[in-house]
């Protein structure tokens, strides 16, 4: 028999191995490709189509995803070169050469590759069309054509051949290090021996507290410290689980007779550890993954239907800008609510003058329209960060500004800086800038009598409604007058565009719904991914395990003993990784959102967002073992 014919028949008896690395590779692909189609689709990254509040939410599960194609991949490519070490071994036995089990293995994970990356591409673009079906015709989004791009073909696949060739290159200069001794039984020794320590655990412990109290003490001063207290914390996770065996040999040392007397279980928990702590790290961030980002989404979706009405205090409003952008007249406007059932509850005009930096109001009219007492004296201001604090974004508030100098027909005259507030004043309006300064009533007559710069000179229109919610139609009837009025086209409508809370909020839930959708739908793919990573490594493993039980069965131990121990097994690899990961994101849930004062609430929908994973996880647990057992102790029947 030639060793072609050899190898065949290997491929034979282990095709279930290549059909779980193939739909383990193609999941994680797929799941790439739809996040990377969106974020290369034209249409929906256009500003002026899909506000970028919305279409910016895809960058981080796109980051995300990313990072755990990168991990997978390797991950899975590892677990199957080290399950074909024996028949490698064999092969060399037999006498196969080095070069030739070399060139099988290098000719055998390109062929998994190709059918793995064409599968992918193909599954990830149905995924790709389901995601812009569900955007353009649920959420909204009716200018987004569903299209599949070329660019997103090359990237996913120039990505997966790069971090496939060196995963690939890795493994095989690992696998030709080691003896054929080594290969043949690598069933028994794999992720096994004494290369762990109890110290190297307790520092491990120390970097992921080193990694908290980072995040206690130093996040409100820097919130680029939340990166390196990630890496404190992946650090101290590596150490842990890479370290676990020692604290079972700890307790086993300090409890030798409470070890003695749950010798079988104790020992049992040591032997599936030693074998799973790759899959026990990888799934801990994945599932923390998950938490953390279901958790985000759920605070910045009140977060952001808040913002329309903390950043809209007004219904409605526009810029009057004299000479250029005229505004309707007030029996037009009345006219326009009137007809679409509405009512005006407040009508205020406030005046402004500004150059290309900086829009001046006087403070007085602020202190009537927004009932505030600011006061300041002459050839002075007050500098305005017109945000909302509590908005659930990060704002650089450093800007140093000490002293204006207006310049005017005799000289230039200096104003310094009296105070300054964070206060969004009349919402964004994109005619005003975003350096807002407030001055007195008189230096207010000066600057816009003398200010050279200061040729802007407009009126803010604020009004009110009985019904903002009912106030679509008005928005849109004054705009499309607006327009119409001052024959303006594209190049002006950005500039003198209407502010109004129901666009905001309109776009706020559209935003959030959005959000909430590619984190659910990245979340269940992420989920999936993890299980068919546990699934992958119990299945290399089974016949190993199957004859594990077979022995035992034969000595006389009972099927309600080995239920319990396949019980325990899977019990392990499901839930020390979710507990981890559980701990670590309520932590983080609570620091990532203390800035912006959702500290509480962060905490709350962390332990909320880990109770119903909890109850899916247990399920999908029970599930499994329950199909698990069956399968084993039928064969052990058989047998």
């Amino acid at each position: 028999m030639t060793f072609s014919r050899i190898a065949f028949k290997m491929f034979k008896a282990d095709v279930k191995k290549y059909r779980l690395f193939i739909l383990c590779n193609l999941s994680s692909i797929a799941i790439l490709y739809s996040f990377i189609s969106i974020s290369v689709n034209k249409q929906f990254m256009d500003t002026s189509i899909v506000d970028p509040m919305i279409s910016g939410n895809i960058y981080a599960p796109t980051f995300l995803v990313l990072m755990f194609t990168g991990i997978f991949i390797p991950y899975s490519q590892s677990v199957f070169i080290k399950a074909r070490q024996k028949d490698y071994g064999i092969l060399l036995t037999l006498g196969m050469s080095e070069n030739e089990v070399r060139n099988s293995v290098l000719i055998e994970n390109l062929i998994l590759c190709i059918v793995s990356l064409i599968i992918g591409l193909v599954s990830g673009t149905v995924l790709s069309l389901f995601f812009l079906g569900f955007i353009h015709n649920v959420i909204g989004f009716n200018s987004v054509n569903i299209a599949i791009s070329l660019s997103s073909y090359k990237i996913t696949t120039m990505y997966v051949l790069g971090i496939f060739s060196i995963s690939l290159i890795v493994n095989v200069y690992g696998m030709i290090k080691s003896t054929v001794y080594d290969k043949i039984k690598y069933a028994e020794k794999a992720e096994s021996g004494n290369h762990y320590s109890i110290i190297f655990s307790c520092v491990g412990i120390v970097f992921t507290i080193v990694a908290f109290i980072v995040m206690i003490l130093f996040y409100h001063r820097n919130s680029n410290l939340c990166l390196l207290s990630i890496f404190f914390c992946l650090l101290g996770s590596v150490l842990i689980f890479f370290n676990g065996e020692a604290l079972i040999e700890y307790f086993q040392d300090k409890h030798y007779k409470r070890y003695i007397k749950n010798v079988f279980l104790l020992s049992d928990i040591k032997y599936y550890y030693t074998k799973n702590k790759k899959t026990f790290f990888t799934t801990t961030w994945i599932f923390f993954t998950i938490l953390f980002l279901v958790m985000i989404s759920s605070v910045i979706h009140p977060c952001l239907i808040n913002n329309s009405f903390s950043y809209h205090p007004f219904h409605m409003a526009y810029g009057e800008i004299k000479g250029n952008f005229e505004p309707l007249r007030d029996d037009e406007i009345k006219s326009i609510i009137r007809n679409n059932g509405n009512s005006i509850t407040t009508n205020y005009t406030v005046k402004f003058v500004r150059n290309n930096v900086f829009t001046v109001f006087c403070v007085d009219d602020v202190n009537k329209i927004l009932k505030k007492n600011y006061k300041i004296k002459s050839n002075s201001f007050i500098y305005v960060y017109p945000y909302y604090i509590n908005d659930g974004f990060e704002h650089n508030y450093n800007l140093n500004i000490s002293n204006i100098n207006i310049d005017f027909h005799k000289g230039t005259k200096e104003f310094i800086k009296h105070d300054t507030i964070i206060n969004p004043l009349f919402g964004q309006i994109n005619c005003i800038s975003q350096n807002i300064i407030l001055v007195n009533k008189e230096d207010y007559k000066w600057i816009t009598l003398n200010g050279i710069d200061y040729y802007l000179k407009g009126t803010l229109h604020l009004y009110n409604f009985g019904n903002w919610h009912n106030s679509n139609g008005i928005v849109n009837e004054v705009w499309n007058k607006l327009m119409k009025k001052n024959n303006s086209g594209k190049d002006d409508a950005r500039f003198y565009k209407i502010s109004s809370r129901i666009e905001a909020y309109n776009i706020a839930l559209k935003g959030s719904n959005f959000l909430f959708f590619i984190v659910i739908y990245a979340c269940l793919l992420l989920y999936f991914s993890a299980i068919i990573m546990i699934h992958f490594k119990l299945e290399m493993e089974y016949k190993d395990d199957k004859r594990k039980y077979f022995s035992l069965y034969r000595i006389g131990i009972r099927e309600i003993e080995i239920k319990k121990m396949i019980s325990q097994k899977i019990l392990m690899i499901y839930f020390i990784p979710f507990v981890y990961a559980m701990i670590i994101n309520i932590a983080y849930s609570y620091y990532a959102n203390s800035s912006y004062g959702y500290g509480v609430i962060g905490i709350l929908y962390a332990l909320i967002t880990s109770l119903i994973f909890l109850i899916i996880h247990l399920i999908v647990y029970k599930l499994y073992f329950i199909s698990y057992y069956k399968r084993v102790i039928s064969e052990l029947s058989l047998d």
